[in-house]
């Protein structure tokens, strides 16, 4: 008997990598009728997909897997392998798979007939094994996937003020040190503007929330203006003696708790801003440096992005670590960053219609900036710290921005202040 582990359908719909649209070949019967593959290609750790229907409601349509290989690896049915199914038009028809555990692609043909005469055929292509396959997105910022026993690979997402389900910000958590090597994200103007909640005192759009990630939190009118509601634990986990404890200062050494992303940069909604006060977007920052030149770049960062349409700004943000200096912890020492540095890419303004995976370097504009984590830094102006992001890559072993082209990825090579309004 062909078996399908039961999953939560909410972890179900994100497991799946849609590549494009299955439309099928068809066959007509009444003019309304119509069948679609939701998914034509998932990734290999993906465990369901879906045939969408639409006609006469008092009609009916019959799905059929007509092959799947040698080894049965899809069903109409979690815990068994049925091959057919027939339901109501207007109702989705759900595909449950195995994950691909094989180093090569696998394909099954669908066939859907309706009981008007309407048919369609469908391929639906699972893709090889992939150790990255939920991490490797055509997101803008991501830099190149790196196996390492220590590190994990986590993406927060948040619901704006207008309803959009988004990305916030993607990490590369190390559970040694406890500090995420980098966080990646898109700075964009609708993530900090039109904010929809309250705070309290001086704190603006601060929530202040300070929290192990995962934790929800909400609004209180006494200081410190939050309180803890629940976890709700997305995977991977991080079990929370893997994080800093950052619910009160550091009190050494006069390091504070630098966000990687900053909060100013996400007001729009309470969830949205409270993210970036969890434990893994923090590391340990000079205090001087933190409030001086390092905010100062987070400032510039917003004004890069802007407020236009096609203007998202693809922004790493990490730390490196060149000495072995940690600061105590109540989980565990905290490994102290010796230089951090921001790297960013983006279309130049009149190429913003296109995605920057498909932009030529001529059409992008790259920098990169690298300060000391120390109390130098605090008098660094924007051109000294700032260089090309492969000298980023080179200092700190990390590839960035490896959705770009072949050739899109030679303005990584690149420094022209100008093009950021610095001057030398």
């Amino acid at each position: 008997m062909l078996k399908f582990k039961p999953v939560i359908l909410s972890v179900i719909l994100l497991s799946i990598l849609t590549i494009f649209v299955g439309c099928g070949d068809e066959s007509q019967g009444s003019a309304s009728s119509k069948a679609w593959l939701a998914a034509g290609t998932v990734n290999c750790n993906a465990t369901t997909n879906s045939i969408q229907t639409q006609g006469d409601r008092n009609l009916t349509c019959t799905a059929t897997i007509l092959t799947q290989g040698d080894t049965e690896w899809c069903s109409f049915d979690l815990a068994s392998s049925v091959l057919e199914t027939t339901v109501a038009v207007g109702k989705p028809i759900y595909i449950y798979m195995k994950k691909n555990t094989a180093a090569s692609d696998r394909e099954a043909t669908l066939r859907v007939l309706f009981s008007d005469g309407y048919t369609a055929d469908f391929t639906m292509t699972q893709t090889s094994f992939s150790v990255s396959a939920d991490y490797d997105r055509a997101w803008g910022e991501q830099p190149l996937y790196r196996a390492e026993a220590d590190y994990v690979y986590k993406t927060y997402y948040t619901t704006l003020s207008n309803g959009k389900r988004v990305r916030n910000y993607s990490i590369c958590y190390d559970l040694d040190r406890h500090v995420s090597n980098w966080v990646a994200y898109p700075q964009h103007a609708s993530y900090w503007t039109g904010r929809s909640y309250e705070v309290g005192g001086t704190t603006q759009g601060r929530t202040n929330a300070w929290a192990y990630d995962d934790t929800q939190t909400e609004y209180t009118s006494s200081s410190p203006y939050y309180r803890v509601v629940s976890r709700n634990v997305t995977q991977p986990a991080i079990a929370e003696q893997d994080q800093q404890y950052i619910i009160r200062s550091y009190g050494q050494g006069g390091y504070q708790r630098g966000h990687m992303l900053s909060s100013a940069s996400r007001y729009n909604t309470w969830e949205t801003n409270a993210q970036t006060f969890y434990a893994t977007n923090m590391m340990p920052q000079n205090g001087s440096f933190n409030g001086g030149s390092w905010g100062n770049l987070e400032n510039s960062e917003r004004t890069w992005a802007g407020t236009g349409r096609y203007d998202t700004l693809y922004v790493v943000t990490g730390a490196s670590f060149k000495s072995s200096k940690s600061i105590s912890n109540a989980n565990g020492p905290i490994a102290v960053p010796s230089h951090c540095w921001k790297v960013m890419v983006q279309a130049r303004k009149e190429f913003r219609d296109k995605p920057i995976s498909e932009c030529t370097a001529d059409e992008l504009r790259a920098i990169g900036f690298i300060y000391p984590n120390d109390a130098s830094a605090d008098g660094m102006t924007l051109g000294d710290a700032a260089c090309s992001v492969r000298e980023v890559e080179e200092f700190t072993g990390f590839e960035f921005f490896h959705n770009l082209s072949a050739d899109g990825a030679a303005v990584k090579e690149r420094l022209v202040l100008s093009d950021w309004g610095i001057s030398n």
